[in-house]
């Protein structure tokens, strides 16, 4: 791999999808509630909590380590990997909290206040602008590389689908 600390965010990022799933799991199993997500509860709607977890595991790091490997989506890379380091270790961290009784979601908090409607695409939205902003700083200043048409547009693509599937999915367990 031509950049160790490229290699080093997505050890990052991928520990976040384990942190992720023990979370879901402890969340679903330990409080018995449907964790919110219409894709992870489907999974665990079909096979079941554990083997739900781990695809939705798999998926994701499966995911994050093709887009590493292509070259023609490192960039994308990069973004994937801030955003789910935001996104996935702050849902970890609350379900933690949850488990054990203490007062939990600073974050989800602040943003239901904000936003009480639309808080959860609302604070995804957030987590996107920051990854964005840390993926041009990673891109031009630590990899001192330049973006490409082709970066763009699988930035903008990836972009899209992330906050595009968390307002279908809010907008779907709404109904």
């Amino acid at each position: 791999m031509k950049d160790k600390t490229h290699l080093i965010l997505n050890f990052f990022a991928a520990v976040s999808f384990i942190f992720y799933g023990i979370g879901i799991y402890f969340y679903v199993t330990i409080l018995g509630e449907e964790w919110g997500n219409v894709a992870v509860d489907l999974a665990i709607q079909i096979v079941g909590p554990l083997v739900g977890v781990l695809l939705v595991i798999t998926i994701g790091v499966v995911i994050l380590f093709i887009t590493l490997y292509i070259q023609k989506t490192r960039h994308t890379n990069v973004l994937l990997c801030w955003f789910w380091i935001f996104s996935l270790y702050q849902c970890a961290i609350n379900t933690f909290l949850q488990v054990n009784g203490l007062p939990d979601e600073p974050i989800n908090q602040f943003f239901k206040n904000l936003v009480p409607q639309f808080w959860y695409p609302t604070k995804e939205l957030v987590f996107l602008a920051v990854s964005l902003l840390l993926t041009y700083i990673w891109i031009t200043q630590i990899s001192k590389e330049r973006f490409t048409k082709l970066d763009l547009v699988f930035i903008a693509l990836a972009s899209f689908l992330l906050v595009g599937g968390t307002i279908i999915s809010q907008l779907i367990l709404m109904n």
